[in-house]
């Protein structure tokens, strides 16, 4: 059981009912009526998203598809985009959304710009609205429970800190809820909570699988299981590569938690620690290293599988043995981000 994340009901999986003692999450994993045995993970990286997309790609073309899709932060745009078009041609569909996209779409510059905004007496330095349309343009549903594959978006309740598991209501107020970046977006009404960025409490939702019962969990990340800090010269720098630490711990000990039974495979993207976290510049080199670090990874397991005639691996996780070499940066450090 995973130490973290735990869904304080019973979450019943056909017939049976799984006990959640512990209350530290709120919400139902699943409403698949059927056993969920597949489950794909998108964890949070903002821009760095566009890898997830190529790393959906390869898993299509191998005939890998879910019976639960979760996603926190970025993650959650993605796992939303696939959940209404669970299919190959989705992929190509997600990876145009992706190039489509500008820096000033999502983050705009007004007439007075720079960093000050960062300490004007203001709720967000950015307003939603670039968000909420990139994010309208490609939503095929209007509500959670309508998504062709089950959709389960990871919020962070700002009152309380808890961090929810949403199946049911608005689609488009869950995705940006979870993708409300602290500092970056001002925080979102949703069904009459105010939510913040899911990545705050759980950046790589591997618990929610979990407890859905999913026997086999494809986790999609925008960085690496073991990556290395970037170093700070600034307080502020200093504070996000403390974020950025704890975020890896926490998915460091929710891997090493895996029951014996279940499998999971992390599709990890490396080399991309230094990219500016308002540079959307690499998006066409994000999808490409998704798609071919994940058919590396793909064909490692397909391999073992078939030396163990066909029969399950129980791998805890799966890497790249090697890193590619890091993505240029453009602008100052201080930019930088996780």
């Amino acid at each position: 059981m995973p130490v973290y994340g735990v869904a304080p009901r019973p979450f019943v999986e056909g017939a049976v009912t799984r006990p959640a003692p512990v209350a530290f999450s709120v919400g139902v994993p699943s409403r698949a009526p059927h056993r969920v045995e597949t489950a794909f993970v998108f964890s949070g990286g903002g821009n760095r998203g566009a890898c997830q997309v190529g790393m959906l790609r390869a898993l299509c073309e191998r005939g890998i598809f879910p019976d639960l899709v979760v996603g926190s932060s970025i993650g959650a745009v993605n796992a939303a985009f696939f959940a209404g078009e669970p299919t190959l041609e989705g992929t190509y569909l997600a990876a145009e959304m992706w190039r489509a996209v500008a820096t000033n779409d999502v983050f705009p510059k007004g007439r007075l710009h720079g960093s000050w905004r960062f300490v004007e007496r203001r709720e967000a330095v950015y307003p939603i609205e670039g968000l909420r349309r990139v994010v309208h343009s490609f939503l095929r549903f209007d509500r959670l429970e309508d998504s062709l594959v089950p959709l389960t978006i990871v919020a962070t309740r700002l009152d309380d800190g808890v961090e929810e598991w949403l199946t049911e209501g608005p689609a488009l107020e869950a995705v940006l809820a979870s993708a409300a970046l602290p500092a970056i977006f001002p925080a979102v009404e949703c069904e009459g909570g105010r939510y913040i960025d899911g990545g705050v409490v759980d950046n790589t939702p591997l618990s929610v699988a979990l407890a859905a019962g999913a026997r086999r969990i494809y986790v999609l990340l925008c960085g690496g299981v073991n990556s290395r800090p970037i170093d700070s010269e600034r307080p502020y720098e200093a504070l996000l590569v403390a974020f950025g630490l704890s975020i890896r711990t926490r998915l460091r000990r929710d891997l090493a938690t895996v029951p014996d039974d279940v499998d999971v495979i992390v599709l990890e993207q490396s080399g991309v620690e230094e990219i500016l976290w308002q540079d959307f510049s690499h998006t066409e080199e994000l999808l490409e290293r998704g798609y071919l670090d994940a058919r590396v990874v793909l064909d490692r397991v397909e391999r073992l599988r078939a030396e163990r005639g066909g029969t399950r691996s129980v791998t805890r996780w799966w890497s790249r043995s090697s890193g590619r070499p890091p993505l240029s940066r453009k602008g100052p450090r201080a930019d930088r981000c996780l």
